[in-house]
């Protein structure tokens, strides 16, 4: 609910994924109803069977999707064992009880971010550029936003940084990964010097916000010294 109500960067690609999801979730419902709603008998042919499978495999082409080792999962709002039907085992949405996800299906959502975790921010969900992965989490690059984000393994986000101050002139948005890729491995690496000297090497922020940030923990550091 609160998702909805999203204004903030990463909230906004969290919320379009959950669309992305449902519009998943409900175009490939349709697809395979349209599909079948002329077949002989109640199964079909095994020709028509065949066509069916081919056309939903050509329909599934087209949409975003996760890969999990060797399966795509489609409706993240649901666990791997949902997302068969709607990767392969389509027939089962016109069966008990799983008809019942055309229309009824709050009580079995998951949370997504939850479950699939940082992975999901680098799916064709989104638009982020993973820079790069550890074990306590993922750093991906929003070019939308002009910012670093770094997820969690809870699929939260622990920090959001914003590149290109105003106090960076003619800033140049020219091979981010390479660019990006030290940074993150300084931020993993909880090395705060040099991931300030870093951004400032590679021009994503100006020199003059990082002495401001410097100033400023100097000076809190004295007072607490005190």
């Amino acid at each position: 609910a609160h998702l909805a109500k999203a204004d903030e960067p990463f909230e906004i690609i969290r919320a379009n994924i959950l669309v992305r999801a449902l519009l998943n979730k409900e175009a490939i419902e349709r697809a395979y109803t349209n599909a079948t709603k002329n077949l002989t008998g109640k199964v079909g042919t095994a020709k028509e069977v065949r066509d069916i499978k081919k056309r939903m495999e050509n329909f599934l082409a087209e949409l975003p999707f996760y890969q999990l080792g060797k399966e795509r999962i489609y409706v993240p709002i649901f666990s791997e064992t949902i997302n068969q039907i709607y990767a392969k085992d389509f027939e089962k949405l016109l069966i008990a009880p799983y008809k019942s996800l055309l229309t009824n299906y709050q009580s079995i959502i998951i949370d997504p971010f939850d479950h699939y975790g940082d992975d999901l921010y680098g799916s064709f969900f989104t638009k982020l550029v993973l820079i790069k992965k550890e074990e306590s989490g993922s750093a991906y690059y929003d070019y939308d936003s002009a910012s670093l984000y770094f997820v969690n393994k809870q699929g939260r986000l622990d920090t959001r940084l914003a590149l290109f101050d105003t106090g960076l002139r003619n800033p140049s948005h020219n091979h981010m990964v390479t660019r990006l890729t030290p940074v993150a491995e300084a931020y993993f690496a909880n090395d705060k010097e040099l991931f300030e000297s870093l951004l400032v090497e590679n021009k994503l922020v100006s020199s003059k916000l990082i002495y401001s940030i410097r100033t400023k923990r100097i000076s809190r550091n004295s007072g607490e010294g005190r």
